[in-house]
């Protein structure tokens, strides 16, 4: 049976070997986050950690940072094994079988994978290319309104096409679900977003479930962390479906130092700016389509994505995220790193796209 599971970003350590490579050697622009990596001072508290204790199953310390952080009472916070999880958990409490679900495409495979687990089909509601992978928003809440479905899920900013929703948008969406439905807005990137809407009054709606992963902003994607923030009741919900201990002790003391250290993540917000300026610019030099970033990622149409791919990783050591698994044969993902790396990514397209123009001719 084949594997039907989500593709990720993230080196396949199985890929290298068949290559052989190790993944010490490869640059990884096919992930998205913090491109200073894990600040000094989650190390120190990583280090810090008591292994043979368990961890704490409610993650009472992290959850009540988290409290101090946004200005919201415990009870409206649930940490999660990344945001992953916490799609799961809600997938879990909101549907049955014969149920109903939209999601905002093309995106994170998981809110699709969450939904079937539980025996319903999402409807997809797709962007247009040619609206710059936007979607019709009008069309769209219209849509919601007639299918009334109990779970809905948007990426924003969207992950790949980088299309970020206004407020106004998103608040018609809540209002188009209605009070039996669930709209769960995946903040994964808005960190890093130049001009982000504070989200915090699309709570009040009542209907709202705000999922933030850890993992980006702050540099932790080997630990897997992540939290919602939503009404009490709904985070009883997803509670109850959650196994014990699933966030580690190692994560929860990383969560509460991270949110002790804003300067690090806005440091990681001016490299990944200066460095987006920088690629975009070049990528357009080369006569690429570049669809206007909003996060530290940038998504590129260059005609066929998985042998591009594979001659980056092969010839130059250089791995980008291949879009065919978001239904975008024709595009790659480049997740934003630091200067440095960026000019080694644009020195190997170049080489790339060159050889591919000489076999051509």
């Amino acid at each position: 049976m084949p594997d039907s599971r989500p593709v990720h970003g993230g080196l396949d350590v199985a890929e290298l070997k068949a290559l052989g490579l190790r993944p010490e050697e490869v640059v990884d622009f096919s992930a998205s986050i913090n491109p200073l990596g894990v600040s000094p001072r989650v190390a120190e508290a990583i280090r810090r950690v008591d292994l043979s204790a368990y961890p704490d199953p409610e993650s009472t310390e992290l959850r009540d940072a988290l409290s101090s952080h946004l200005g919201v009472p415990p009870d409206r916070i649930l940490v999660g094994n990344g945001s992953t999880e916490l799609i799961q958990l809600v997938a879990s409490a909101r549907l049955r079988r014969g149920g109903s679900a939209a999601v905002f495409a093309p995106t994170f495979g998981e809110y699709e994978a969450a939904c079937r687990l539980q025996h319903v089909e999402p409807r997809l509601i797709r962007a247009a290319c040619e609206r710059e992978s936007r979607w019709d928003m009008p069309e769209a809440t219209h849509l919601l309104a007639e299918l009334q479905p109990a779970l809905v899920f948007i990426c924003n900013p969207n992950n790949p096409t980088g299309a970020y929703l206004e407020r106004s948008e998103v608040e018609a969406c809540a209002r188009a679900v209605g009070g039996d439905g669930l709209l769960v807005v995946d903040e994964a990137y808005a960190a890093f977003v130049d001009e982000r809407w504070d989200p915090a009054p699309l709570l009040e709606v009542g209907n709202v479930a705000l999922v933030r992963s850890m993992t980006k902003q702050h540099g932790l994607p080997g630990l897997r962390l992540g939290y919602m923030v939503a009404s009490a009741r709904m985070v009883r919900e997803a509670r109850r479906f959650q196994y014990t201990w699933s966030v580690n002790a190692v994560a929860q003391a990383a969560g509460v130092a991270a949110l002790d250290d804003p300067d690090h993540v806005e440091k990681g917000r001016l490299v990944v700016r200066a460095a987006r300026e920088y690629l975009v610019r070049e990528i357009r030099g080369l006569g690429l389509e570049c669809t206007p970033p909003s996060a530290n990622f940038l998504l590129v149409e260059v005609g066929d994505a998985t042998p591009l791919r594979l001659e980056l990783l092969r010839r130059h050591r250089v791995c980008v995220r291949d879009c065919t698994s978001f239904g975008m044969p024709g595009h790659i993902r480049i997740g934003v790193r630091g200067m440095q790396d960026s000019r080694r990514l644009i020195d190997a397209l170049t080489d790339v796209l060159g050889r591919s123009l000489t076999s051509v001719h």
